[in-house]
């Protein structure tokens, strides 16, 4: 979030100084041909232009620089000003634990988390799929589709990252509120991305899985083919390559998955079935 505003601020500025430039060529080109008609002097004409077009544009260039922030700061104070006042808390007619009987599951969110290939989306699906034919109400969040709407005006640094776990840690709350059971993948590649996540959602309905599998294997599956372009410098600000991933601490589970998914699934099925009962 913060990264965004300081792009749009210094995008601001760029245009600020266009213009600075842009009106003093013009007004100065205006000054000499006033003063050499006047004068009938090229020298003098060619004098007061050139300090006007060296002086001038700081002078204009600053005053716009104090209305940008001046501006910054009215839309700062009116938005904290309409996020502090105008919201509140609203109690729901039907709690959560109620839901949960009526569904006779727990509305907990299971969180996979590890680099880029290692499986996650693979035995999410796979987690949803047999807990669908069971009976349970889940909801799959996959980074790849929630960054295409939801989160659409998001980058990829870790400020941005930062902003995408925290939008969905919220959405998945919503959720298990519902008495819902979500199945999140996403890379969130740093322990402090982890606990937002956890913090939101709470400790008690928050299952951090780990798919472990070394960045070689990775790049030797690459299915998306990301890997080759991210080591080719086509992508920024990717996992494992040109942004760091973080083991977690404290998982719930950790699955090594370089060996067959059918292995993976089997020892993720073991482990998870058992917290998705009420």
């Amino acid at each position: 979030m913060y990264f965004g505003q300081l792009k749009n601020i210094k995008d601001k500025i760029s245009l600020s100084l266009i213009k600075t430039i842009s009106y003093r060529v013009f007004a100065s080109s205006l000054t000499f041909i006033i003063v050499y008609f006047q004068t009938g002097h090229i020298e003098i004409g060619l004098a007061l232009s050139l300090l006007e077009l060296i002086f001038k544009p700081f002078l204009y260039f600053f005053h716009e620089l104090i209305w940008l922030n001046i501006q910054n700061g009215i839309k700062l104070r009116s938005k904290n000003k309409i996020g502090s006042t105008n919201l509140t808390v609203e109690l729901m007619p039907i709690s959560k634990l109620e839901k949960e009987e009526s569904f006779k599951q727990r509305g907990i969110s299971i969180w996979f988390t590890g680099l880029s290939g290692s499986g996650k989306s693979t035995l999410a699906k796979l987690l949803e799929k047999r807990l669908f034919e069971l009976g349970y109400k889940t909801v799959l969040l996959d980074g790849d589709n929630t960054r295409l709407n939801l989160n659409s005006d998001l980058g990829f640094s870790l400020e941005d990252r930062k902003e995408n776990i925290r939008r969905i840690a919220e959405v998945s709350k919503l959720l298990n509120d519902a008495g819902i059971i979500t199945i999140s993948c996403f890379i969130s590649p740093t322990n402090e991305i982890r606990d937002l996540a956890k913090s939101i959602i709470g400790g008690s309905n928050f299952y951090l899985v780990y798919t472990n599998s070394s960045i070689q294997i990775c790049i030797a599956r690459d299915p998306k083919g990301l890997y080759k372009k991210a080591i080719e410098n086509k992508i920024p600000d990717f996992t494992g390559i040109s942004s760091p991933f973080e083991n977690p601490e404290n998982v719930y589970l950790e699955i090594s998955t370089e060996g067959d998914i059918d292995s993976s699934f089997i020892a993720l099925w073991e482990n998870i079935s058992n917290v998705c009962i009420l």
